[in-house]
């Protein structure tokens, strides 16, 4: 067994003696993403069952973050050299968070329309000069049903704009 293991080169025994340390670093990642989400569920049960998809977005996100850091810092406990994937990584990140700051943008907004609600479907608001009955509300558009059609407007515009609400409806009355 010994003559088996002297022809192993250095290098990967090194690989094989950083295997469990590295498993050991991404278990860790994988109970910190629990215990923050079972902390974002604890968070989730003081609002009210509306805001429900916000926070299923938020967990979700957060555990993809955690798993996809803790399979680099996996990888890199193993030996390899990743700086120039995680500065390409970052150049990448910088590139589409400017090509997409708009979409962020509304996502971003829509989740604080979410959290706060301003307004609920069925309530008859003006938003940037378009008047008409909320028909729908997600995390980038409030649509509006008017005279002239439906109007989406953009949540960063909900956000950044003031909105008129005509008539709020009872929401005991839909119930």
């Amino acid at each position: 067994m010994n003559g088996i293991v002297a022809k192993i080169p250095d290098s990967y025994m090194k690989f094989l003696t950083n295997v469990p340390d590295a498993i050991v670093v991404f278990l860790i990642f994988c109970v910190i993403a629990i215990i923050i989400d079972l902390i974002i569920k604890k968070i989730e049960s003081r609002f009210d069952a509306d805001t429900g998809e916000i926070f299923r977005i938020i967990s979700n996100s957060q555990k993809g973050l955690f798993l996809f850091v803790g399979f680099i810092v996996s990888i890199t406990t193993l030996g390899f050299n990743l700086s120039a994937l995680i500065t390409g990584l970052g150049l990448t990140g910088f590139a589409l968070g400017f090509a997409l700051k708009d979409a962020l943008s509304n996502f971003l907004a829509g989740v604080m329309i979410g959290l706060y609600k301003p307004c609920r479907i069925g309530d008859n608001v003006e938003i940037v000069g378009s008047t008409g009955l909320v028909i729908d509300i997600n995390l980038r558009y409030i649509t509006l049903e008017g005279e002239k059609g439906k109007f989406l407007i953009p949540n960063s515009l909900v956000i950044k704009n003031k909105m008129l609400i005509l008539n709020k409806i009872d929401s005991a009355k839909i119930n």
